[in-house]
């Protein structure tokens, strides 16, 4: 698995958050979250601007229970309402891998970049970015790309 250290530019975004999720819950959460979002997005007639991505907060140390933001960057900030608000991903340095397969098995890719982190003695900042590189409603599951992002002091 490739990684490199990059030095990320961030993108504006409309986004929403739901807290104390679960791995059980994700799929669930992001799916309705993103959803409601590329509605939102459409209804304002903007385009979007890049990958969707779940940004990963306030873990616990064994990774069961977090906090998340879902976002997908557009081209222009707008109007927002509710649960629903204007932020921007992650900009700045960053180590990163571009993982390729079914999303329940993307703890390969976590692996690897914790692994990295720990050897090259990197300080991460404690959120994780997912991007959602192509659309697993018309791809197949062993060709899903994600973007796998760890923020670095």
């Amino acid at each position: 698995m490739k990684i490199e250290v990059a030095n990320l530019e961030p993108q504006i975004a409309v986004a929403t958050k739901r807290t104390t999720v679960n791995m059980e819950q994700i799929a669930e959460v992001a799916t309705e979250g993103l959803t409601k979002l590329m509605k939102f997005i459409a209804e304002q007639g903007k385009e979007i601007a890049g990958a969707p991505y779940l940004a990963y907060t306030n873990c616990n140390e064994d990774f069961s229970e977090f906090d998340i933001e879902l976002g997908i960057p557009v081209n222009k900030a707008m109007p927002t309402t509710g649960e629903i608000f204007m932020s921007q991903t992650y900009g700045g340095k960053a180590i990163a891998t571009t993982y390729k397969g079914a999303y329940k098995d993307i703890e390969m890719a976590y692996t690897a970049l914790m692994d990295y982190a720990k050897a090259n003695t990197l300080d991460l900042t404690g959120a994780y970015y997912d991007y959602y590189i192509n659309d697993p409603a018309d791809t197949p599951e062993d060709e899903l790309l994600t973007q796998v992002v760890f923020p670095i002091r």
